[in-house]
């Protein structure tokens, strides 16, 4: 008897009070649906209607419906645990993806063996109009490495780039990238950093998992404000450091022999994450700083303490250059 053919793209569709822009994604998401073998909605007990709208006009051969208590990243990971496919597509109400950028992440992810391939959004002010750009870090990644199509990436480049820039993540976002199912399941996304969990995942996951980047954008990021559970960001306020996750997964990679010691001490990563760690601090200490009564240049203490964020990014700046001078000198010793 044959095998059942292998399912390729599962849709986990997260909900909480979404019916605002819900019509439009749905019609968004009809587009490239058909390409999807499975769609899992996860639901967080709406009350505006959303859960009865998505029952009455979501229509796939594959689509069941879950309701699960509030929690951004408990919600993608319970969808991500029902589904049965060999990819994951996160598709967060309000942002967009074309059917060609769906066809893009699954032919280049298989290319790849790519554990989680990564791309940028267009930001959209609303469902039609474009609102500016903003400077993300997979844009410092693909303007530094050269990226002009899709690839795999090192270790050692993700790395970088996570620890460079710890205020961000290099996911970006997941409306916009595409993930191995099982990757998934075996590290869900952390749910003790609120709404830093994907930047947190990032972290302790950048050498577990193999990355791949695409130049290319298909996809949409809706600016809107932040609602943020209370929850979640009590959780944010109380985690533990990122410079202090990055560290902690850098010396397990090397005890369990994900990574070597010796390349971690010749390319100098501890030093690394230590001037990371401070840079983090004085902005934090900066943005402390702006949230009083008055204006924060009118303080001569703000001024002192902006110098200090601005010396401290410098010095990580100049450490990513090295490693970077380093990276291509060894690329081109071994070519």
């Amino acid at each position: 008897m044959p095998s059942p053919p292998v399912r390729t793209l599962g849709v986990v569709l997260p909900t909480l009070n979404s019916m605002a822009a819900l019509p439009g994604h749905l019609r968004a998401m009809g587009l490239w649906q058909n390409l999807a073998d499975q769609i899992v909605v996860v639901d967080s007990f709406s009350n505006d209607g959303t859960w009865d709208f998505l029952q009455r006009n979501l229509r796939h051969p594959n689509v069941s419906f879950f309701q699960q208590p509030p929690g951004l990243y408990p919600s993608w990971n319970f969808g991500v645990s029902q589904l049965k496919t060999r990819y994951t597509y996160v598709a967060t109400v309000g942002d967009t993806i074309t059917p060609d950028g769906i066809s893009h992440l699954l032919r280049h992810a298989a290319d790849l063996a790519a554990g989680v391939l990564v791309s940028k959004p267009v930001f959209m002010a609303d469902e039609t109009e474009k609102d500016a750009d903003i400077f993300w870090p997979v844009d410092d990644l693909i303007n530094q490495l050269g990226v002009t199509a899709p690839r795999a990436l090192s270790w050692l480049e993700v790395f970088l780039f996570t620890a460079v820039h710890l205020d961000g993540t290099l996911l970006g976002s997941s409306a916009s990238n595409l993930y191995r199912t099982d990757v998934l399941q075996q590290f869900p996304f952390p749910s003790e950093f609120g709404k830093a969990g994907d930047a947190a995942w990032g972290l302790q996951h950048f050498a577990d998992v193999k990355w791949a980047v695409t130049p290319d954008k298909f996809s949409t990021f809706l600016r809107h404000p932040d609602t943020t559970a209370p929850s979640d960001r009590r959780k944010w306020k109380s985690s533990t450091r990122l410079d202090t996750v990055l560290r902690t997964a850098m010396a397990d990679a090397v005890a369990a022999g994900r990574i070597p010691q010796s390349l971690v001490k010749d390319y100098g990563l501890p030093e690394l994450v230590d001037a990371s760690g401070l840079w983090l601090e004085a902005k934090q200490a900066f943005d402390r700083s702006r949230s009083g009564r008055w204006p924060w240049y009118l303080s001569p203490v703000a001024w002192g303490v902006r110098s200090t964020r601005e010396r401290q990014r410098a010095r990580l700046m100049a450490a990513r250059d090295a490693i970077l001078a380093r990276l291509k000198k060894d690329s081109g010793a071994g070519s």
